[in-house]
């Protein structure tokens, strides 16, 4: 039988493969600080309503998952907005997605003893592996353009803040499964999970909030805070298409910053995140990692789905040796 918390994290990666083509419209019709701040700022309506429709409210460890948010939703998702343009989705979700499983798991190891078998980490390996083949066919060119430097820092520094964040809220959920040790129990309900990925969010909207407002007022003095706010140019892996090449199924969809910008706070911070923070109850943050970075081989058909985009030959090579590594994992785990 799968872990369920292998399946959470598996829902994450879906979730979280949804989004860049969310993102993408999104930051090109909203310029890339205010996309990240309105995607947060809906997600935190939305999971505070079911948050305290279920009861919990603002959970027991509400410090360290706002401390998690702001890390990783706050820091990690702004530098990871901003590399994209500069580096292109590729090489920006490869950098980031690998570096933050190792991240994660070297941290929780250290921090407090969370270790990981053979088996896992071979597992996981191979699923890394799988991710960076299946991106190598649009590696080229990649981080040739400029402002390279400045997007490596800032890919590197989204992950060492995503899998930070994945630490500190698996540090959190541990404390609450501690309190309410009962297996099944309290701790492992839908209203302490959507308590944690709200409280989460918190810390997340708080950093974002700010740095829009703090771009809104350098804008008025300077042209380089002013370029953050306007409509960014879309990035790979393929320029979002006229609505005459889009496909026949993402034609159909409208063309307002809204729209996007609802989709990516509802398969972003609201699936994706609530499904990781169920993945982090069972799972060693490494090994949540791992999964989710399987997001970026996802997010390649999603695009074909809705833009017209074929992926290359290569790229189902890398899918099948990911997939072979998620079963793999399954069996470890199991």
């Amino acid at each position: 039988m799968i872990p369920a918390g292998l399946v959470a994290a598996v829902v994450t990666a879906l979730g979280y493969g949804v989004t860049p083509v969310c993102a993408r419209r999104a930051v090109r019709l909203l310029g890339f600080v205010r996309a990240n701040a309105a995607r947060l700022l809906v997600a935190l309506v939305v999971l505070g309503v079911i948050a305290f429709a279920t009861g919990r409210g603002l959970g027991t460890q509400l410090p360290a998952f706002v401390l998690a948010g702001a890390i990783g939703f706050g820091i990690g998702g702004l530098a990871m907005f901003r590399a994209l343009p500069l580096l292109g989705a590729p090489l920006s979700s490869l950098l980031v997605e690998t570096l933050a499983a190792f991240t994660a798991a070297v941290l929780a190891w250290v921090w407090f003893a969370d270790e990981l078998t053979a088996p896992v980490i071979a597992a996981s390996l191979v699923i890394l592996v799988g991710v960076g083949l299946g991106l190598a066919p649009y590696l080229r060119g990649a981080g040739r353009g400029p402002g390279v430097r400045l997007g490596v820092g800032l890919a590197v520094l989204a992950a060492v803040a995503q899998g930070g964040s994945a630490v500190i809220s698996r540090r959190a959920l541990l404390a609450i499964q501690k309190a309410t040790p009962v297996p099944g129990g309290p701790s492992h309900s839908l209203a302490y999970v959507s308590s944690a990925a709200f409280d989460r969010l918190i810390g997340g909207c708080a950093v974002a909030v700010l740095v829009l407002i703090v771009v809104r007022l350098a804008a008025r003095r300077g042209a380089a805070a002013r370029r953050a706010l306007v409509p960014a140019g879309a990035f790979a892996p393929a320029p979002v298409p006229a609505r005459s090449e889009l496909g026949r199924f993402g034609a159909r969809l409208p063309d307002s910053p809204w729209f996007w910008v609802g989709a990516n706070a509802l398969f972003g911070p609201i699936l994706g995140v609530t499904a990781m923070v169920w993945a982090l109850q069972s799972l060693q943050p490494g090994v949540v990692q791992a999964v989710a970075a399987m997001a970026p081989l996802i997010a390649i058909p999603v695009a074909r789905w809705l833009e017209g985009y074929r992926p290359p030959r290569a790229y189902y090579l890398g899918a099948v040796v990911a997939v072979a590594g998620l079963a793999a994992l399954a069996l470890a785990q199991g």
